[in-house]
């Protein structure tokens, strides 16, 4: 199991339209969040808001995949392969839509909730004390 990479996430944002319209979210809360990514097409400043989430996905993930390498946290969310951008973005909006009690948190916090509870990673089995020889 990997930590999710985040090359994989700029990619996707790399690949949103560039003459999506303007959009200026307040972006306090996971409910904020999910507004954004659960966007259907056809509704209202669809590319706009996919655009907001992918690149809030690819900021974060990056971010995330830094202080990894770095040591300065364990990775709490680990895909068997890369997932594509649009398979982080669906799997956050159905872990949001199921999970309303955190939507008042700060984004990033549910946003990586539903990461660890779609892709944990395995609990490493702690070392076992060790034993002594009698003499």
């Amino acid at each position: 199991m990997r930590p999710i990479s985040a090359g994989v996430l700029v990619a996707g944002v790399l690949s949103a339209t560039a003459a999506a319209q303007p959009l200026d979210p307040k972006l306090e809360t996971t409910r904020a969040l999910l507004e954004l990514c659960a966007a259907e097409p056809g509704s209202p400043r669809y590319g706009a808001r996919l655009s907001y989430c992918e690149g809030f996905i690819a900021g974060t993930g990056l971010l995330y995949e830094k202080l990894v390498e770095a040591g300065a946290i364990r990775p709490w969310a680990c895909a068997p392969s890369p997932p594509s951008a649009e398979e982080i973005r669906t799997a956050f909006v159905r872990w949001a839509r199921a999970n309303p009690r955190y939507l008042d948190e700060p984004p990033v916090d549910g946003f990586w909730r539903a990461m660890a509870a779609t892709w944990p990673c395995p609990e490493k089995p702690e070392k076992p004390a060790p034993t002594r020889r009698k003499p």
